[in-house]
């Protein structure tokens, strides 16, 4: 059995290549420290809403944290400025509250599932434990006026998944084959 710090550092470089694959215009990721990284700086350039008038931020600088027992350890999304995001799911220090954490998950869905709060995607939200109680008067009042929530739908970027698959199901052991992208997804069944 392979030793826990040596699963740990590998799978700390392989999160960090992930990592670099999304970072770009609307998520910008900056390793903080020597490799294996185990804190990064994180700009989400989206919108988020930050006061109840509502009041707008283009950008949140946050730091993200990973703990010395991950995977089994959730990582720690701190936003870096004040005021921090009005959100039921942000507690008033700062903290994103992520909710749930499986360690199989990696963490470009983790900085995924923070953005999309920091949009106030209500597909996301939860409700039914809110970090920030003073958020919630405001989350009930505007769920359902899409002219505030969301408040940025840009789409976040996501790691490339093979374009083309094709199912031959015409043998006996049915194949599937993945291409790399091409111009347009294609999937194609022969029987």
């Amino acid at each position: 059995m392979a030793d826990p710090r040596t699963l740990r550092r590998v799978r700390l470089e392989s999160e960090y290549k992930e990592l670099m694959r999304i970072n770009g215009k609307v998520i910008k990721i900056e390793p903080l420290g020597r490799p294996p990284y185990e804190k990064y700086k994180i700009t989400f350039n989206v919108r988020t809403i930050i006061g109840p008038e509502p009041s707008y931020r283009n950008q949140t600088v946050c730091t993200l944290t990973i703990p010395p027992n991950y995977p089994d350890g959730a990582p720690v999304i701190t936003a870096d400025q004040t005021p921090y995001p009005w959100h039921i799911n942000w507690f008033q220090s700062g903290r994103w509250c992520y909710g749930h954490w499986n360690r199989e998950e990696s963490l470009v869905n983790y900085l995924h599932r923070c953005a999309r709060t920091l949009q106030f995607d209500p597909e996301i939200a939860n409700p039914g434990s809110p970090a920030n109680r003073d958020a919630m008067s405001f989350w009930n009042m505007n769920r359902k006026n899409r002219k505030i929530i969301p408040c940025d739908t840009q789409v976040l970027p996501t790691l490339d998944a093979p374009e083309k698959i094709t199912i031959n199901a015409r043998i006996e052991k049915p194949k599937i084959t993945i291409q790399s992208p091409t111009d347009k997804p294609k999937i194609t069944i022969k029987k």
